[in-house]
């Protein structure tokens, strides 16, 4: 159920990026990076770039050595080997394993990307390793540069889950009455300063409606 529900949230993520490139950011250095895993991978390495986050937003190929370690070493130690074309500073404090998922073409993981101990809203990554041990594919982007668009700061929220509940039913009086599925804090990354939100998801209808709401000013956001 998580890995499905996974599967469907970074479709949603991955449909708001359109636009791609073929080559990397402007950089030397992420240059020299990619080059150096192209010629470890035996130029079997593909990476597709999306202009809107200027990361990776899929990574495909023998992208690792066979390898008898777990699927979660494998991951964490490629991304500490990757993180500069993702802008990651620490990966096991930037990535969260949230599932691992066993199939009979291997494992596939999903990440979750983290802000100072806090989702990135819409932000996951799926990360798929064949039966041996090889890392093959990475799916998703990542926004560059959070840190400092927070100004290296995290941001504490002055309104609670359930106060910004009852401002999304003041807000649209037709929820009132539905059920609430769940009720999460995040960091949305598309907005200037990339506020700490909460957001409030309802059924209604037999379909999901959800509403974001500013941590800080209890203000619904469109």
């Amino acid at each position: 159920m998580l890995a499905s529900k996974m599967c469907l949230s970074l479709l949603i993520s991955l449909s708001v990026l359109t636009q791609t490139s073929e080559g990397p950011p402007d950089s030397k250095r992420t240059q020299s990076l990619v080059d150096k895993l192209r010629k470890e991978s035996q130029n079997s390495l593909s990476v597709r770039w999306s202009e809107v986050t200027q990361t990776p937003e899929l990574i495909e190929g023998n992208l690792t050595k066979p390898s008898r370690h777990s699927p979660e070493w494998i991951t964490y130690e490629y991304f500490e080997r990757i993180k500069l074309l993702y802008d990651l500073k620490n990966v096991k404090e930037d990535l969260r394993i949230l599932s691992v998922v066993p199939d009979h073409n291997g494992t596939r993981l999903y990440l979750q990307r983290l802000l100072y101990g806090k989702p990135v809203c819409g932000e996951q990554l799926v990360v798929e390793i064949d039966s041996r041990g090889v890392l093959q594919r990475i799916e998703g982007a990542l926004h560059a540069g959070l840190e400092m668009k927070r100004l290296r700061r995290p941001m504490y929220a002055a309104v609670t889950l359930e106060e910004a509940k009852r401002a999304a039913l003041a807000y649209d009086s037709s929820l009132k009455g539905s059920a609430v599925l769940r009720m999460d804090s995040c960091y949305l990354p598309d907005r200037t300063g990339v506020p700490l939100v909460h957001k409030i998801t309802f059924e209604k209808e037999n379909r999901t409606v959800a509403v974001t709401v500013h941590s800080m000013t209890g203000q619904v956001i469109e």
